[in-house]
């Protein structure tokens, strides 16, 4: 016998069911709208229709104020973090609306003894939400946007001193090709929610990815935790008519019945139409996702050429005003190392702080400038020459002269870069 996946011939909802269906029905499409907001307009490249957004902020904010009486400047810009406590009081008002609308809507529609055409719209609009969210989240990682490579601070920084974010960061970047594989996987788990065949595997994979980044985020203090845990929950909606029968098959080694996929519509014209709507949303997410994470690839500095004094200087030698000045680590004003990367350069001094500039080199003129952050008037620029494997760096600054020797480091020097990958392995290598 074969169960049909038609699922408004099936019986009537219990209490409990038409209850929870109400509130994540609430629920969910407050967060889908919050988050298409953000999505759509930065897809399209229009960044200005944030009126959504904007609105919904502002009432956290009021919230914040005048209900939970926070005094604090809240965050309201974005900032990389989907964690701050606006993130925090949507969801509580989310919440909270979706109980009243679903006490009311109990109390107005007491009736109704099932929710199914209406289920499947929803499921429908979550199945094409989490597309969107794995597609841009994967080819992010297939790109190599989201995580890039390792910095030429990140090589130099003590290990003690990384936080736990940049430690897991500095993880998934050092292999592009686990970053890689990794996005593959969130695109393929994408691939098969567009397809009512392979929705129930589909929702499995994402639950699965889900739960896995969910505890990287509260493990390594993430500030995507929130975000990661909705779409576990969005994955585990979409999974729930068919828990019973995924756990008789994988859990209670039960026979399962395959299902009857019949079509949403019996006139052929219409079949027609839904299967080209559906071709071209495709394309769209897919070609759309790809374009705009390009975009910003291109946009982002470390996607830009390097430096030609791109890397680690070693200081051997400091002179300043004529005075040659010790290694001392307590010294405040001697440098240790030079870093030109590819985002912002910088000088560590010997008591291991580091100042960070903006970089320009002529390689003409043999000239690096290091340009203030704060204050863009504020520019130090040194003359440059090789000799003798070293580079010497000359400048007046402020009415001081500075000469330095120094020792270019490169990259393959470090034993994370050049220990590189070994089928065979005697022993463990690990330092």
């Amino acid at each position: 016998m074969k169960v049909t996946q038609d699922i408004s011939k099936r019986a009537n909802w219990n209490l409990l069911t038409l209850i929870t269906f109400r509130f994540f029905f609430t629920y969910l499409i407050f967060n889908i709208l919050q988050k298409i907001s953000y999505y759509v307009p930065a897809i399209l490249g229009a960044d200005n229709i944030y009126f959504y957004i904007n609105w919904l902020n502002q009432s956290c904010v009021w919230v914040a104020k005048n209900i939970l009486n926070i005094d604090q400047e809240l965050q309201v810009t974005s900032n990389g973090s989907g964690d701050t406590a606006v993130n925090y009081i949507f969801q509580l008002i989310t919440i909270t609306i979706a109980i009243l609308t679903t006490t009311i809507w109990s109390l107005l529609d007491f009736r109704r003894k099932e929710y199914y055409q209406l289920f499947i719209y929803l499921r429908i609009c979550v199945r094409y939400f989490l597309v969107l969210t794995m597609f841009l989240y994967g080819f992010a990682k297939v790109l190599t946007l989201q995580f890039s490579e390792l910095s030429n601070f990140d090589l130099i920084k003590p290990y003690g001193d990384s936080s736990p974010m940049g430690l897991l960061w500095n993880f998934m970047e050092y292999s592009n090709t686990y970053t890689i594989f990794s996005g593959i996987v969130e695109i393929f788990a994408g691939i098969l929610l567009l397809f009512r065949r392979t929705v129930v595997l589909g929702a499995l994979l994402i639950t699965a990815i889900m739960l896995n980044v969910f505890m990287m985020n509260i493990s390594y203090d993430i500030p995507v935790k929130l975000y990661s845990l909705i779409l576990f929950i969005m994955g585990g909606f979409i999974l729930a008519p068919d828990i019973k029968r995924t756990m008789q098959f994988f859990v209670l080694n039960k026979i399962v019945q395959p299902k009857i996929i019949n079509p949403y519509f019996s006139k052929q014209k219409l079949k027609t139409a839904a299967i080209i709507i559906k071709s071209l949303i495709i394309c769209f997410l897919v070609f759309s996702s790809i374009n705009f994470l390009t975009k910003r690839q291109q946009k982002r500095d470390w996607a830009a050429s390097k430096s030609a004094l791109y890397g680690i200087y070693e200081v051997e030698e400091f002179i300043k005003n004529r005075d040659t000045l010790l290694p001392l680590i307590t010294d405040t004003i001697r440098w240790k190392r030079l870093v030109i990367d590819k985002r912002h350069s910088g000088i560590q001094t010997m008591d291991e702080k580091i100042n960070l500039f903006k970089e320009k080199t002529d390689t003409i003129s043999k000239t690096l400038s290091l340009i203030s952050f704060k204050d863009s008037t504020d520019i130090q620029t040194f003359s440059y020459r090789l000799k003798n494997g070293l580079y010497l760096f000359e400048s007046t600054y402020r009415g001081d002269t500075v000469k330095i020797k120094a020792k270019k480091k490169e990259r393959k020097d470090f034993l994370l870069i050049n220990r590189g990958f070994n089928w065979i392995n005697e022993r463990p290598f690990n330092k």
